[in-house]
């Protein structure tokens, strides 16, 4: 009896607590579960029962009274924080605090979700471990649109369904709506948006990019060419395909677009007036235009009021330094106001540009043209192009083109016939879409958007989705053992002195 009175109620909670944690590890109600949980039981209430006169003279005590009022208000705490939750949890408020915004879609998902049209499913394949983060992240998709949905599938659990759609990797995700199906074999917001995107679009866009004057090629990987691009724009459902102007007698009538991308040599009359009948027919064209070379592109595009500068645009305001380029790469971060840069915030930057300016005449019925990137107020275009070689006498004349420069500009060209409006855009430069710098900075989300006005596409003008950041400290060695001194050693040292000191003064 007195082991039982000493003992009994202790070995009895712990033998609930051993119960509880047996069910949890199996997951089911069974005998190695009841077994310890009713012993605990009996052991608890008999324990409690032997000190029934020591309990009631505990609660006697004054000691006791204080300590289960202090009691009391925890509880009521709790009841409170308990209750706040289930409130707050009724409304979906997050605050992304990350600096990259690691946490929230990006604006062109956010977009696609609020326009879709059509019902749209998400069917993950993944192991149960991996639920948590597919919720966190998929569950954002669901918060933009009532018409996104998605559901989680374990293949060990239900490998009938795996078998249905015939998935051989952890990590698959299905994208569904009507009959139309896309899978991506590793979730990034990217690769989903792109999916949904796949989808739902009912039409194939096709982008032609010109050929045969030295342009930037869509299939080439090198710094030069346009493979990234073109990746981009397959990414979202359109198709990139060559165009030899020069041997056929028209553009092909399944153009959505044309891309014009850097340019070398001139065009014949024959193409530019394929490309003016094009235009005449309300079709959409982006033109990149070197600067320094014989295309007759600036004398074509004047009869659209573009006009494109012959000259080298200089900026002098030292903000390249800090990426490391010079003078002539001018770095941008002001935009007109138009859907191509709407909440446009990126920077982006032009390795060797001339300026492009719209001048639509007041008589110009229908013209509506915007200058859509502009340098800072430090730069200039610059007409002598020999003093750009001689960096120490690069200094605006009265002649060139004061800041700030505008490096792009779009254009809508009334259709003669009463149909929509043709559409172009004129950049001064065409290696900021090369694979070398799409990806810098803003420079193929610019380029993307300007194709996405072009197709009227607005609903997928934004900032795509990007990567999470990499945001690592990097410290030299000495920066390491700088902080190891500081904070390990020199730190306690330092709260050590400070309480030895007010343990004297008070001692005093």
């Amino acid at each position: 009896m007195e082991l039982l009175r000493q003992y009994g109620f202790w070995v009895g909670i712990a033998l609930v607590l051993i119960g509880l944690v047996i069910r949890w590890i199996l997951g089911i109600w069974g005998v190695p579960v009841l077994i310890p949980l009713i012993l605990g039981g009996v052991l608890t209430l008999a324990g409690i029962g032997v000190n029934w006169s020591y309990i009631v003279e505990l609660f006697g005590r004054r000691t006791t009274k204080y300590g289960m009022s202090s009691l009391a208000g925890i509880v009521i705490v709790l009841i409170i924080v308990v209750f706040a939750n289930l409130i707050l949890n009724k409304f979906n408020w997050r605050k992304d605090t990350t600096a990259a915004g690691q946490y929230s879609l990006a604006g062109q998902t956010v977009k696609v979700l609020k326009n879709l049209d059509k019902e749209v499913t998400a069917i993950a394949f993944d192991v149960e471990g991996n639920r948590r983060y597919l919720e966190d992240r998929l569950g954002e998709y669901e918060r933009y649109s009532g018409k996104f949905n998605w559901r989680y599938v374990d293949p060990d659990k239900s490998p009938e369904v795996a078998k249905q759609y015939n998935i051989r990797n952890l990590g698959t995700i299905v994208v569904e709506s009507g009959v139309k199906t896309e899978r991506i074999d590793e979730y990034t917001e990217q690769n989903l948006t792109n999916a949904i995107i796949k989808v739902t679009r009912d039409e194939t866009k096709n982008v032609y990019f010109t050929t045969g004057h030295g342009e930037h090629a869509v299939n080439d990987d090198g710094q030069n060419g346009l493979k990234t691009a073109s990746a981009a724009i397959t990414q979202q459902n359109y198709v990139a395909k060559d165009l030899f102007l020069a041997g056929q007698d028209s553009v092909p009538s399944d153009a959505s677009v044309v891309v014009v991308a850097g340019p070398q040599t001139e065009f014949f009359e024959q193409e530019l007036n394929m490309l003016a009948e094009y235009i005449g027919s309300g079709g959409s064209v982006l033109f990149l235009v070197d600067p320094q070379t014989t295309t007759g592109l600036p004398t074509f595009l004047r009869e659209y009021y573009f006009n494109v500068g012959e000259n080298i645009v200089v900026d002098a305001s030292g903000i390249g330094q800090l990426f490391g380029a010079g003078p002539t790469v001018p770095l941008v971060n002001s935009y007109g106001d138009h859907d191509i840069t709407s909440d446009f915030g990126l920077m982006t930057f032009y390795p060797l540009s001339r300026s492009v300016q719209v001048d639509v005449p007041d008589d110009a019925t229908g013209y509506t043209g915007t200058e859509l990137a502009l340098t800072s107020r430090n730069s200039w275009g610059e007409t002598d192009l020999e003093r750009i070689s001689r960096a120490s006498e690069a200094n605006p004349d009265p002649e060139d083109l004061s800041g700030p420069v505008p490096l792009a500009a779009s254009m809508e060209v009334p259709e003669p016939a009463g149909g929509s409006n043709a559409r172009l855009v004129v950049f001064g430069d065409s290696d900021f879409a090369t694979n070398r710098y799409f990806n810098a900075q803003g420079n193929g989300d610019l380029f993307m958007n300007a194709v996405n006005w072009l197709l009227q596409d607005e609903d997928l003008i934004s900032v795509r989705p990007n990567q999470p950041e990499d945001r690592r400290v990097q410290m030299t060695q000495s920066q390491v053992r700088t902080v190891l001194i500081l904070v390990v050693i020199l730190l306690p040292v330092l709260i050590l002195i400070a309480g030895g000191a007010v343990y004297w003064v008070r001692r005093r």
